[in-house]
């Protein structure tokens, strides 16, 4: 998320004269496209992106919102954390809290029965979905289009329905990918408008990220160690993973924290970038991954678009490249003693630096794991070049 918080007005501000004025732009607007000039950039952005608005859809049905909650597993964990921290303050200020997916289907309201029958009169309601181009602009949509905290003030809506009031929200983010997992709202009366609410909601979102973010350190540390216990002897180059690559341990292996694994991987042997050829043990919520020898050969394709395709035994693996990357693989495969950097720049048909050319090559070792050494540069198998 972004440092800077841009709340809808100050505590110097009248909330009523402030609408008046909103008003006064949103019809503006309206009745002529052009965005006014006085806008907050944010706003400006909303009102730039809403066309027209389609009929609002059907909100969906109690089994489809439970089904919704289920899948999103990560997003149900904090939705306590968040009650915790904003239901007081949303009661006092006669608010609603509102958890929404990174669809903006509205799963989860909670909050004062006055101020909740107002928005069911809105259609903002369990099972809604609430993006801008449902609804037009509003605090809920402009968070997941702008992945930023933001609190929408008043006129500064874009469906005049939704004036009367002030939504503050922010998205809630994987830590892992900063993926959108869903929104927290804060949703009331344009009258209860305070720029601290901004900052409470944004607090309560970085609290349920680094919640996660400690959640899925426990989740690693867990694969790690049942991965030991179950070859507490082995001396093979391993590396521990969950199941959406994530390292947990590695031994023998210089890896980041997380790796590319393969679609669809199986048990069994296969090949995995950064890695090379390996054997990949299922565990619950992840995969054990041993280096696996036997011998292999490198199969460069040209057409109909550039890939190495590695055999090994009867697997055969087909790793997409670029037509540079295909360019210093045939030079690599035309010269199996190796090349220094030199003399690969030498023989590239662009104009290149070494730097910019040893960078390339880095890419390149990670893509394919253990099938090009350095100093000089080699291929480790046997490879032949095929052109239409």
């Amino acid at each position: 998320m972004q440092s800077r918080l841009e709340a809808a007005l100050t505590v110097f501000d009248d909330p009523a004269a402030k609408a008046r004025e909103l008003l006064r732009l949103h019809r503006a607007w309206q009745s002529t496209s052009e965005i006014p000039g006085f806008l907050r950039p944010v706003i400006a952005r909303a009102w730039q992106r809403q066309g027209s608005l389609p009929p609002q859809h059907r909100p969906l049905g109690d089994q489809q919102v439970l089904e919704r909650r289920e899948r999103a597993e990560d997003l149900s964990a904090v939705v306590p954390l968040l009650q915790e921290r904003l239901l007081p303050l949303a009661a006092e200020a006669g608010n609603e809290l509102v958890v929404s997916d990174d669809e903006g289907y509205v799963l989860w309201v909670t909050g004062p029965g006055p101020v909740r029958r107002k928005s069911e009169e809105l259609g903002y309601v369990q099972g809604a979905r609430w993006r801008e181009r449902d609804v037009g602009v509003n605090a809920l949509g402009t968070a997941m289009e702008e992945r930023r905290p933001v609190q929408i003030f008043g006129p500064e809506h874009g469906d005049e329905d939704q004036h009367p009031w002030v939504c503050t929200s922010a998205p809630l983010l994987d830590p892992r990918t900063g993926s959108l997992l869903g929104v927290v709202t804060l949703s009331g009366s344009y009258r209860t408008a305070h720029p601290h609410t901004l900052s409470l909601v944004t607090i309560a979102a970085r609290e349920a990220t680094d919640l996660l973010g400690r959640k899925h350190d426990g989740e690693l540390r867990r694969l790690a160690l049942e991965a030991a216990r179950s070859q507490p002897a082995a001396s093979d180059r391993t590396v521990v993973v969950d199941d959406a690559g994530w390292v947990a341990s590695a031994d023998g292996f210089g890896v980041g924290e997380r790796i590319r694994l393969p679609a669809g991987l199986a048990p069994g042997l296969t090949w995995v970038a950064g890695l090379g050829r390996i054997q990949a043990e299922p565990l619950a919520g992840g995969w054990v991954l041993r280096a696996a020898s036997g011998s292999a050969e490198l199969e460069l394709r040209a057409a109909p678009h550039p890939a190495a395709v590695l055999r090994a035994g009867a697997e055969i693996t087909e790793i997409p490249v670029s037509a540079r990357h295909f360019e210093l693989l045939a030079l690599l495969a035309a010269h199996p003693q190796g090349l220094e950097t030199r003399e690969l720049l030498a023989r590239l048909e662009s104009a290149q630096t070494e730097v910019t050319v040893r960078a390339e090559l880095s890419r390149l070792r990670k893509r394919l794991g253990g099938l090009i050494e350095s100093r000089p540069y080699r291929l480790t198998v046997p490879a032949a070049v095929v052109r239409p």
